[in-house]
C-alpha cells in the first residue's frame, strides 16, 4: 500500500467524514484491546499467561504471513482462470487449514502447553481481530456515506439565493438532420468567479451532475455552454460559488421564445488533425469517425479523454484537435447524439466531411 497515496486520499475527505471513519477506527481498536484484555485475564487465571502472549506473537510474525502466502504467492505464479479458482479455494480451504492447524500444533509446543480448544479458540479469537476492520468498514461505509450526503446537501441548500454573475448569451438555433432543431447557449464567468457545483432538475428532483453524464450542458473552465433539442427537456439548472466568502446559489433555464427567422444549418469545419464545431459540443453527446479500411468508417466515442485532457474541462471547442490524427488518419465525419426520453429511441445526426475538390 502507498501510504502517502492513502493520507493523501484522507486529507482529501469532507470533515465529517475524516471524524466518522476516526470514531470507527477507535471503535475497532477498543473492541480488539478489550478482547485481548479478556483472553489474557482469561488465561493468567490459569497460569498460562506466558503461553498467550507467545502464541499471539508467534500467530502474528509466523502464522499470519505463512497463511497469507500459501494464499497469495501460488495464485499470482498460476495465470488464467485456475488463477482466481485456486485463490477461492485457498481463502475458504486451504487458508484458514493451516491457520488452525498452526494454532494447535504451535499451542501444544509452548510450556505450559494450550490444550486443542484452548488452541482453536485462540485461532478463531484472531481471525476474529484480524477480520473485525474489514467489518466495521462494510457496515459503517453505507451510513456514514448517506450522512455525509445528506450533510453536504444541506450545506450547499441552505446556500442564499444571489444574482447570477455570468454573462449570459443568446439562445442559437440550428437545424440538424435527423434531429431537427437544437438550441445552444454560452454562460460566461467574470474573472475571479469559481463555481463550486452545478445541480440540474429532472422532473421534481435536482442531482449534483458532477456524479452523472453531462449532455445537457458542458464546461469549459468556469464558463457553460448549453446544448440541446427542441425534443429535449429545457434543461434547468442550479448553480452554486462563492461572493464575500460565502456559498450562494442562482437557478437558471434557457428562454426559448418564438423566433421567426430560420435556423442555421450546425456546419463543422473539418481539418487534417480535427474539427472546428460552431458551438462548444458537450463531449458525451458526439463520436468522430475515421477510415479503418479502404470504405469503412469507425466511429470513436469522444467521452475518453486524450493526453492532456481533463473531465473538468468536457466541451469539444472549436480548435479541437486530436493527438493521433497521423494514426487514425483526417476525420471523416462527426456525430452527435440526443436523447428524448426514458421509453424514445435516442436521435442522431451525423455531419460528413465535404468531398474535397476534384
Amino acid at each position: 500500500m502507498d501510504i502517502n497515496y492513502f493520507l493523501t486520499s484522507l486529507s482529501k475527505l469532507p470533515l465529517f467524514d475524516q471524524w466518522a471513519w476516526g470514531a470507527v477506527g477507535v471503535a475497532v481498536l477498543a473492541a480488539a484491546g478489550l478482547i485481548l484484555f479478556r483472553e489474557r485475564r482469561h488465561f493468567a487465571a490459569r497460569d498460562k499467561a506466558g503461553s498467550w502472549l507467545s502464541l499471539r506473537l508467534l500467530s502474528l510474525f509466523l502464522l499470519l504471513p505463512v497463511t497469507a502466502g500459501v494464499i497469495v504467492i501460488p495464485s499470482m505464479a498460476i495465470s488464467g482462470p485456475e488463477a482466481l479458482a485456486y485463490f477461492y479455494l485457498a481463502l475458504l480451504v486451504l487458508g484458514p487449514l493451516v491457520w488452525f492447524a498452526g494454532h494447535t500444533l504451535c499451542g501444544r509446543l509452548l510450556r505450559p502447553a494450550f490444550s486443542k480448544g484452548e488452541s482453536l479458540f485462540m485461532a478463531a479469537s484472531g481471525l476474529f481481530i484480524l477480520l473485525l476492520p474489514f467489518g466495521a468498514a462494510t457496515l459503517a461505509q453505507g451510513p456514514i456515506f448517506h450522512a455525509s450526503r445528506g450533510l453536504t446537501q444541506s450545506a450547499f441548500q441552505a446556500a442564499p439565493a444571489a444574482a447570477l454573475p455570468h454573462a449570459v448569451g443568446p439562445v442559437q438555433r440550428f437545424n440538424l438532420p435527423t434531429v431537427g432543431l437544437i438550441y445552444t447557449q454560452s454562460l460566461i464567468a467574470p474573472a475571479g468567479i469559481e463555481v463550486e457545483r452545478i445541480d440540474r432538475k429532472v422532473g421534481e428532483n435536482w442531482s449534483d451532475t458532477a456524479t452523472s453524464t453531462r449532455d445537457i450542458f458542458c464546461r469549459d473552465g468556469q464558463n457553460l455552454h448549453l446544448m440541446w433539442s427542441a425534443r429535449e427537456p429545457t434543461p434547468v439548472l442550479r448553480l452554486y460559488w462563492r461572493q464575500n466568502g460565502q456559498r450562494v446559489q442562482a437557478d437558471f433555464s434557457p428562454a426559448t421564445a418564438a423566433d421567426p427567422a430560420e435556423p442555421r444549418e450546425f456546419k463543422v469545419s473539418f481539418r487534417p488533425d480535427g474539427i472546428d464545431p460552431p458551438v462548444p459540443i458537450p463531449r458525451s453527446r458526439a463520436s468522430i469517425a475515421y477510415f479503418v479500411g479502404p470504405d469503412h468508417l469507425y466511429f470513436n466515442s469522444l467521452n475518453p479523454l486524450q493526453p492532456g485532457e481533463t473531465f473538468a474541462n468536457d466541451c469539444i471547442m472549436p480548435g479541437y484537435k486530436r493527438v493521433d490524427s497521423e494514426k487514425e488518419g483526417p476525420p471523416q465525419a462527426i456525430a452527435l447524439m440526443f436523447f428524448q426520453s426514458a421509453n424514445a429511441p435516442y436521435l442522431r445526426a451525423e455531419i460528413n466531411r465535404p468531398d474535397e475538390p476534384q
